[in-house]
């Protein structure tokens, strides 16, 4: 498995993709079925199109939310990139 730093630069994985909600709760359409995301997951999924270092990523979400805690968000989002590779489903 790939090590995640700060320089990776996620993107969803081959057969995965964001679902056109309509209004309706963000999903995430993966091959064994689909993840629900608040707005915060939506938001940094919305990031990962491999364009972005996760450093990068971090940068934009503090600005978007006005974070005075900049350690915490990069943690956060860690954390929920790590899930998501976990679950096959972002590569970097």
């Amino acid at each position: 498995m790939t090590e995640l730093s700060l320089q990776s630069r996620p993107r969803l994985a081959p057969g995965c993709r964001l679902s056109d909600s309509n209004g309706n709760q963000p999903v995430l359409l993966v091959p064994e079925g689909a993840l629900r995301l608040n707005d915060t997951g939506l938001k940094i999924t919305q990031l990962c199109t491999g364009n972005l270092s996760l450093s990068e990523i971090v940068d934009r979400l503090v600005v978007e939310v006005s974070a005075p805690d900049r350690k915490k968000i990069e943690q956060d989002t860690i954390n929920f990139v790590t899930r998501l590779h976990e679950k096959r489903v972002l590569d970097f």
